[in-house]
């Protein structure tokens, strides 16, 4: 596979939702760390070895929150903005044949929140919850790239069990990735995708409540133009909660119900390795939403690449 074709960072990004979702104590879910529609395009890969320094904005407009069979229980105007400073680095390290690297994400979230429904109004921002992936593995044969990596999410953001806004989720969260990417084609020029990932809550702070395990499987299918820099597709998810929140703190109201939700839209990516730069554009809009909130998420990645020489052929 050409260079260019692997110069991309897939990470898994701390999309940081505690907004609206406090109003899980009439209607929504515990919500859990990530978001479908954090990857996109080739996210079955990791990066080349080298080091990587992402600014990943990401914006999800909040327009309905739905009930457990999908009905629109009330329609707020929620904008949450996370700010993300990425690092991460691919060392030349090999282990059970795979590159090796890890991650650090660093999310500082600003929420805006208003709903005539509530007659309600709030803003909060702050430094959100710290994701740490120590162990990225990635592996290519032929056509095909994998990888597999486990992180955490420590509670690092400001979190209040009596308030509706917080920064932080207020839990630890286990994070298991695997995926595969597939060049089609001998040219290499269009490619497909998957990732899944597995989120494994600890309690909340100060309330008798643990969110339940959570799947998210992510999607891609793309074609690459400009001599492999350029790489234009459509990307898509599908989440489900696979048990209900437990706990004594659990409103009766909530009891064994489990959230979904699924999103689709376009994606552009591309890189310069000239400038050391990469870029990336995902829209996704969301449907099919049961028990927590719906919208549209919109993401934007700039990536300063900073590939490692190849080691010498002996």
């Amino acid at each position: 596979m050409k260079l260019h074709a692997r110069v991309f960072l897939v990470i898994s990004v701390a999309l940081l939702i505690p907004a609206f979702l406090s109003v899980h104590r009439a209607f929504g879910q515990q919500a859990g760390h990530y978001i479908g529609g954090a990857t996109g395009l080739e996210n079955g890969s990791t990066a080349p070895p080298g080091f990587f320094l992402s600014f990943l904005p990401v914006v999800e407009r909040v327009d309905a929150l739905k009930g457990p069979g999908g009905a629109t229980i009330a329609k707020p105007d929620i904008n949450v903005i996370a700010n993300m400073v990425a690092y991460a680095v691919t060392t030349q390290k090999k282990i059970l044949g795979a590159d090796y690297g890890l991650s650090v994400i660093i999310p500082v979230v600003n929420t805006r929140f208003t709903a005539n429904l509530f007659n309600a109004s709030a803003e909060s921002a702050g430094l959100s919850d710290i994701y740490f992936a120590p162990l990225v593995f990635g592996w290519e044969k032929g056509n095909a790239n994998y990888t597999v990596n486990y992180g955490f999410y420590a509670p690092s953001g400001d979190f209040d069990p009596a308030s509706p806004l917080n920064p932080g989720l207020g839990f630890w969260e286990h994070q298991i990735q695997a995926g595969a990417t597939y060049s089609i084609g001998k040219p290499k020029l269009w490619n497909t995708s998957f990732l899944t990932t597995w989120e494994i809550n600890h309690s909340k702070i100060g309330l008798a409540v643990t969110p339940g395990p959570m799947l998210t499987g992510e999607y891609s299918f793309g074609r690459r133009f400009d001599k492999y820099q350029m790489n234009a597709g459509i990307a898509g998810y599908g989440y489900k909660k696979l048990s209900a929140d437990s706990g004594s703190g659990i409103n009766p109201l909530l009891a064994g119900i489990t959230d979904r939700s699924f999103g689709i839209g376009p994606e552009w990516k591309y890189t310069k390795l000239k400038w050391r730069l990469g870029f990336d554009l995902r829209y996704e809009q969301q449907f099919a939403v049961q028990a927590k909130t719906s919208g549209s998420v919109f993401v934007i990645g700039i990536t300063y690449l900073d590939l490692a020489p190849p080691k010498p052929k002996k």
